[in-house]
């Protein structure tokens, strides 16, 4: 009797999943990832796009007609992938995911509070390693420099989550005022994004977007795996149990 109750009951809970639509379906039965190589980084794999905003490829982070920014040498990135992508997210016994985004990108507003809520707290699930990456015009540059700038006071991730609730273009004396309301040296900011470190974290990120073929933001690599564009927060969790299941094999592990 029991069995034939279970049996009615999860014919009843997938008749409701179809009339429900397909989005409930596929968070009731996810389907299994689509794994494919990356070539030219072995032990690396990516799985399906989903909805990105895109820079162009020629021109990233820049507008039309401006030369294209300096980035790291794939051979170089290559020598010590690990550190270049993770950084100090290796080795804390959590999976390391690095994260790609720009401060424009309207995607990454929806994917930069799962990677938070995974990466704080007692019971984080994730070491997250942030990368600015401007691929939206002038003001995605001048914003990613200024996250970049805050960092070396502390303040990176709230001066990239305000600009990233305005559309506002920043300026400089936008940002110093900025820098002011949440505590920091405003002059300091402004110099420090003029500052060589910032050119080269900037370079080290857009060489590694182009390593693992990502034209656009929100991008993701979690563990081994990398991710273009939009994932829905059950399928997040999924890919980080399963690369904690795997970490021992991992090509940064």
């Amino acid at each position: 009797m029991r069995r034939n109750l279970l049996w009615l009951g999860g014919i009843a809970l997938a008749y409701g999943a179809l009339a429900s639509g397909p989005n409930l379906w596929r968070r009731v039965f996810p389907a299994a990832f689509d794994f494919s190589e990356i070539p030219g980084l072995p032990g690396f794999r990516r799985i399906g796009q989903g909805a990105v905003s895109a820079g162009s490829p020629v021109l990233i982070g820049l507008d039309a007609g401006a030369p294209a920014p300096p980035r790291a040498a794939p051979g170089e990135l290559r020598a010590d992938l690990c550190a270049h992508l993770f950084g100090g997210a290796i080795g804390t016994g959590a999976v390391p995911v690095a994260y790609f985004s720009d401060v424009r990108c309207s995607y990454c507003r929806v994917l930069t509070p799962l990677v938070h809520e995974r990466s704080s707290g007692a019971a984080a699930s994730i070491r997250l390693a942030w990368h600015e990456l401007p691929l939206l015009g002038e003001s995605s540059v001048l914003a990613a420099r200024a996250a970049l700038a805050a960092g070396f006071q502390g303040a990176g991730p709230a001066i990239h989550a305000r600009l990233a609730a305005t559309r506002l273009v920043p300026t400089q004396a936008a940002l110093v005022r900025l820098a002011e309301d949440i505590g920091i040296d405003g002059a300091r900011l402004v110099a420090d994004m003029a500052a060589p470190r910032v050119d080269r974290q900037l370079a080290v990120s857009l060489g590694l977007a182009g390593l693992f073929g990502f034209p656009g933001t929100p991008a993701l690599v979690v563990g081994r795996t990398a991710v273009l564009g939009r994932i829905e927060a059950g399928d997040l969790d999924r890919l980080i149990a399963l690369e904690a299941a795997e970490a021992a094999t991992a090509p940064c592990a």
